[in-house]
Parts: C-alpha cells; sequence; structure tokens
C-alpha cells in the first residue's frame, strides 16, 4: 500500500509523463488525434444536418395536434406523420450511437497501442497502429460489453434504492438535497470501481486477454494503487462534465451556425480529454506493473508449474 505522500507524487507523475508520450511521437500522435477528430466532426455534422429537419416537422405536428380536431382526417394525418417521423428520427439516432461507440472503440484502442508503444520506446508507423488497432479490436470490445453490463447493474441498483426513498419523503427541498447526495455518493463510488474497468479495457488492448480475464488481472495488478486511478477518474469526470454543460449553449436561437460551432468545439473537447485519458491510464498501467508486476507473474509461474505435463518420450 503507497502513502499518501508517494500517491500524490504518483498522481502527478502519471500527469507529467501523459504529455511526454505525445512530445515523443508527435507525427503518429497527431494523425491519430487529426483522424479521430476528423471523424467525430463528420459523425457530429451528419447527425445534426440529417435529424433537423424531422425534429422541426415533429415540432411543429406536436403543436398542431391539440389544435385539431380528433375527428377529422387532418388529425388522423397528423398522427400517423408524427409517428413515423419518430420512428424514422430514432432510427438515425441509434444509427448514431452504434457509429460513434464503434469509433470510439476503434480509436481508445489506438490511443493505447501507441502510447504503449511510445512509452517502450517503440517505432510504430501510422498505418501499422491502425492494423494493430484493427486486429486487437475483439478483445477490448468483449471487455467494453462486460464493463457496459456491470455500470448498467450499478445504474439499476443506485436508481432501485433511490426511487423508494424519493417516494417516502414528500417535502421538495429534502428529496432534491437527498438526489443530490446520493448522486454524488453514487458518482464518487462509480468513479472508484471504474479503475478497475478503466484498466481491464487497456489489458485486453495490450495482452491476451479480454473479459472477466481482464478484469481479474486489473484487479490483481491494481492493489493497493487505485487511488491513483481514482484520482484520474476524478479529473477526466469533472473536466468532462464542465465541457457538457457547454452544450447548453446549443441552445441559443438567434443563431443558427453558433449553435453547431459550439457542438463542435464541445464534442472535440471532450475526444481530447478522452484521449488524454486512455494514454495517462496507459501510463497507470505500467506503473501497476512496476509496482506489483513482479509479484503477479510470480503468482502465474506458479500457476503454470502446477500443471502436469506428460512425459517426453525418446523417439528411438
Amino acid at each position: 500500500m503507497l502513502m499518501a505522500s508517494d500517491m500524490t507524487l504518483g498522481f502527478l507523475g502519471i500527469l507529467r509523463e501523459t504529455p511526454k508520450i505525445f512530445s515523443k511521437n508527435v507525427r503518429l500522435m497527431a494523425s491519430l488525434t487529426l483522424l479521430n477528430l476528423l471523424l467525430l466532426s463528420l459523425f457530429f455534422l451528419s447527425n445534426v444536418f440529417s435529424t433537423k429537419p424531422f425534429i422541426s416537422d415533429l415540432v411543429n405536428k406536436a403543436f398542431l395536434i391539440p389544435v385539431t380536431d380528433p375527428k377529422s382526417t387532418e388529425f388522423a394525418y397528423l398522427l400517423i406523420g408524427l409517428m413515423q417521423d419518430l420512428r424514422v428520427f430514432i432510427g438515425l439516432e441509434w444509427t448514431y450511437a452504434i457509429v460513434i461507440t464503434a469509433t470510439s472503440l476503434f480509436f481508445s484502442t489506438a490511443t493505447i497501442i501507441a502510447s504503449a508503444a511510445t512509452h517502450g520506446g517503440e517505432s510504430l508507423f501510422f498505418k501499422e497502429l491502425l492494423l494493430s488497432s484493427l486486429k486487437s479490436l475483439k478483445r477490448p470490445f468483449f471487455t467494453w460489453f462486460y464493463i457496459t453490463l456491470l455500470g448498467l447493474g450499478y445504474s439499476f441498483l443506485v436508481l432501485e434504492n433511490l426511487l423508494p426513498m424519493m417516494l417516502i419523503i414528500q417535502q421538495p427541498i429534502a428529496s432534491k438535497a437527498l438526489l443530490i447526495t446520493i448522486g454524488i455518493l453514487a458518482s464518487i463510488l462509480y468513479n472508484y470501481l471504474g479503475v478497475i474497468w478503466a484498466l481491464a479495457f487497456v489489458i485486453s488492448v495490450l495482452e491476451e486477454k479480454c473479459g472477466i480475464e481482464a478484469l481479474g488481472k486489473a484487479a490483481q495488478i491494481v492493489k493497493g494503487m487505485q487511488l491513483l486511478g481514482f484520482g484520474l477518474n476524478i479529473v477526466f469526470t469533472v473536466s468532462s462534465s464542465i465541457l457538457f454543460q457547454a452544450l447548453r449553449l446549443m441552445t441559443i436561437k438567434q443563431s443558427t451556425v453558433l449553435p453547431i460551432v459550439i457542438g463542435l468545439l464541445v464534442v472535440n473537447s471532450i475526444c481530447l480529454v478522452k484521449m488524454f485519458w486512455w494514454m495517462a491510464y496507459t501510463v497507470f498501467y505500467y506503473q501497476c506493473k512496476e509496482t506489483q508486476g513482479e509479484e503477479v507473474e510470480s503468482q502465474d509461474r506458479i500457476l503454470y508449474s502446477k500443471v502436469p505435463t506428460a512425459p517426453i518420450l525418446n523417439e528411438p
């Protein structure tokens, strides 16, 4: 277990080491960053412009339905059109979510591989990075799937305990205070648990492990150092939350271009923060390996030594 002073020095050391990854291989990291931002911007703009007509149509029909005679044919046409627009809108949003998730998984994997190669002093070309990320994408996908299930389970557990208390407390001020308190506590615990989940994702990229096996390996090597990862998660959560608040400016009605520009800036900024976070977690992974890697490897060797092997027979 590291002391508090060692934890602080280790946390600051990760934050100092992470930018060095970019400076050590500017060409590789810049190419990866620019491609990530370019694709993300294209997806964001395509989503905005493809859904905007349906949103306008939905709003107009939603205002007309209450003032239209329910027995008229116009009411039926409005209702049918509203349902059709709603189905198309939901379909577009689901497509956008799937594309963004797949792109995020790929670039998260590529960022970790590039960070690991640069941290280890290895030379890696951009084309090799993309091919390596595609080949190893299966393991991170399975780990991401397990992490998503764990996150959903945690969210349902929090809601299951929160909703009964909200129904019991009738006073608005008390219920709001309870909601804020539980929300903060749940977020803190989520970020603490997320250390193992994020580290498991890094392990699934850099090692031949995925899913439950990667989660187990993460819990094994992070012993005594989980507060370092917790600090990284808090920094990432606070930074992302501040940037998400800027999305409220997208509701500005005085201009049609300004909200889109603000949305692009916020989305790209969050993307950069996430890339920095994965770079920091790659450095954190190697710190965990250096601190407890020898113990983990010795345990693995002991396990392997217990596996019986058949005697080798000499050939005549």
